[in-house]
């Protein structure tokens, strides 16, 4: 046999049904609820399969190993009934080891129809009589119908409860125990809608397999007798292992009265809504699963913000911040976070970001192996799908490697992901907008839009409001003269009022470069204090405001107080020496000469303008 490769599509849909669409492409199909089956249909891995949960794979013919066993000979068997003209080649019959059983499907009369025979290692084929004592081995003209249909319709007739199984064998083992039952011959996934006026006022109780497969097939069923049975129940017995069936239930101590005793407990099944859209009906607002979040009542799980802010506030570090403390599952600002992968993906480049990575890890001991991954990138979510497509494609494939579920994509900035569009045109922002929920849907993960705001602060995010319009929660950055950020919620839904929170940048040295000079970095650090708490400070240089900050902070981690000195009573100071040191790690000076100059114009500066103390060999804030 021949084209499996080119099987790979068809093989999937009849095994596993209808892929993902959050985690699908057109070459991949992915399955499950985040897509941890991979099913390349198209492409240069076409015909092969991965579960990266499982950390199996292989080509068409494990795949049928794995969904329906009997290893490759199995699976070879299976795909001759399942496609008996695959390759361009009709079915040839090749049963192997011993037949274990022959079930016959008969007409209304008893008439045989066909038979399908089972043989041992596992295998099914399909045969029916060749009027002259002998078999044709496929099915080509045979009317179908269900197993043993003489007695279904009999039982009818009686007006007795009716059971739908999946296999042959699973009806014989019921109507050996005088319990009325059929099935479709091929199983799961082969139920024909013409059977259905076989069951016309008919009571129905449909039993699935304990698998995918068989709870489609229920549903399937359940769907196509709805309108002519006088009763459809659908009765998941509880306890079966993977894949077990009614035989199994009743091998582990189940009865004929429980059997019974729970059809009955059944409720009458009713059809899914096929829509595309999702909807809540009036009654079931309390079945909702409840409101999830990345960041607890800020950023909805799955949702869609933005941070901005003035150029140069900062914006980048603190959301950089936020994705790696979500890929460590760590707190952000005292606020729970759900722990999953994030991709960032930073169009105004890599350099800069790979840096800023660096000082996070080494301030903030982060872990190896983390599911986070930088995609420095600009990406055109404008012009065409082409742009979004390609990114929804890279964004699955890193997802799949991730030890955690994608829970965050972050576009830095939209400025470099409007392409030709302009930000002063709702139009245009809608465009970028739509396909960022688009994203949303098909990789199931929360969106963040790093945005900027025009000069005048007081107008909000820079050009048109569509972005805030649309996102679910929106934080604005500012920076103040004493350095000091501050992140204000502007909008968050479903949330309650949350307070602005504080943070400043503390610089971080990852080493030299080839002249000597430190190379750095800076890492958010969250603040108690309040942008307020600089009022009434005269303006500083810049100089003067990173010497005031550093002696803050030297202050507040190896402060002593102060004996002997011209300070005032129970003030806390540091030594001059463990001051200079702090100035320099927050970047005072690019080279030790001008270091050593900044940090003493700015030590008088400060004290001439009664800003600090100083009394050899201490100093110490006074306001």
């Amino acid at each position: 046999m021949t084209g499996f490769i080119d099987m790979m599509a068809a093989v999937a849909a009849r095994l596993l049904g209808e892929p993902n669409p959050h985690h699908s492409s057109k070459d991949e199909w992915r399955y499950g609820t985040h897509g941890s089956l991979s099913v390349k249909v198209g492409g240069p891995h076409k015909g092969t399969w991965i579960d990266h949960e499982a950390s199996e794979g292989g080509g068409v013919l494990d795949l049928i190993a794995r969904c329906v066993g009997g290893g490759k000979e199995g699976a070879t068997g299976w795909l001759r009934r399942e496609f008996p003209d695959f390759a361009g080649r009709p079915e040839v019959p090749s049963v192997r080891g011993r037949t274990v059983a022959t079930y016959p499907y008969h007409d209304e009369t008893g008439t045989l129809l066909f038979e399908v025979v089972r043989s041992d290692p596992k295998d099914f084929r399909q045969r029916r009589p060749d009027g002259a004592g002998g078999h044709t081995w496929n099915l080509k003209g045979v009317r179908m119908v269900p197993y043993h249909l003489p007695e279904l319709l009999e039982a009818i007739g009686q007006e007795r409860t009716v059971f739908i199984v999946e296999g042959e064998k699973d009806v014989d083992r019921l109507g050996r125990l005088n319990i009325p039952a059929t099935c479709n011959a091929g199983g799961a996934g082969k139920w024909r809608d013409d059977f259905a006026a076989h069951f016309a006022g008919a009571d129905v109780v449909i039993v699935p397999d304990n698998d995918d497969a068989g709870r489609d097939h229920a549903e399937k069923v359940a769907r196509s007798l709805a309108s002519v049975a006088a009763r459809v129940r659908v009765l998941a017995l509880a306890g079966l292992p993977r894949k077990g069936d009614v035989s199994d239930w009743l091998d582990a101590g189940g009865t004929v009265d429980e059997l019974h005793r729970l059809a009955e407990e059944a409720p009458t099944w009713k059809p899914t809504v096929a829509t595309r859209l999702p909807a809540v009906w009036w009654g079931d607002e309390d079945k909702q699963p409840p409101l999830q979040w990345l960041v607890k009542g800020m950023l909805i799980e799955g949702g869609l913000s933005t941070v901005y802010g003035p150029p140069g506030t900062s914006k980048t570090f603190l959301v950089l911040d936020l994705a790696l403390h979500v890929a460590h599952g760590r707190e952000w600002f005292g606020r729970r976070v759900a722990t999953g992968g994030v991709v960032y993906v930073s169009g105004e480049g890599g350099s800069g970001m790979r840096q800023r990575m660096k000082a996070w890890r080494k301030e903030r001991d982060g872990e190896a192996g983390r599911p986070f991954v930088l995609v420095p990138s600009s990406v055109d979510l404008f012009e065409g799908d082409d742009g979004l497509e390609t990114l929804i494609s890279d964004v699955r494939q890193h997802a799949g490697m991730m030890s955690a579920p994608l829970r965050l994509v972050v576009l830095d900035t939209l400025s470099r992901m409007i392409g030709a569009g302009d930000e002063d045109k709702a139009r245009d922002i809608n465009v970028v907008v739509q396909r960022a929920e688009r994203m949303q849907r098909e990789l199931g993960c929360h969106v963040l839009v790093v945005h900027h705001s025009g000069k005048d602060r007081e107008r909000g995010a820079r050009g048109s409001n569509a972005l805030l319009g649309a996102v679910d929660a929106a934080i604005e950055i500012s920076r103040h003269e004493t350095g000091l950020c501050e992140g204000k919620i502007a909008k968050v839904k479903d949330g309650g009022d949350i307070a602005p929170f504080t943070y400043e940048l503390r610089q971080s040295v990852l080493g030299a470069d080839e002249d000597g000079d430190d190379i750095t970095s800076c890492v958010v650090k969250p603040s108690d204090a309040s942008p307020g708490e600089a009022k009434g400070l005269p303006k500083l240089t810049n100089p003067e405001r990173i010497a005031r900050e550093a002696l803050i902070e030297a202050i507040d981690e190896q402060g002593e107080e102060m004996h002997g000195s011209h300070a005032p009573t129970s003030t806390r100071g540091v030594r001059v020496e463990t001051w200079r040191e702090y100035a320099y790690r927050r970047g005072l000076g690019d080279t030790p000469d001008a270091k050593k100059k900044a940090f003493q114009r700015a030590r008088e500066s400060l004290k001439a303008k009664g800003i600090i103390g100083i009394w050899e060999p201490f100093a110490w804030i006074i306001r």
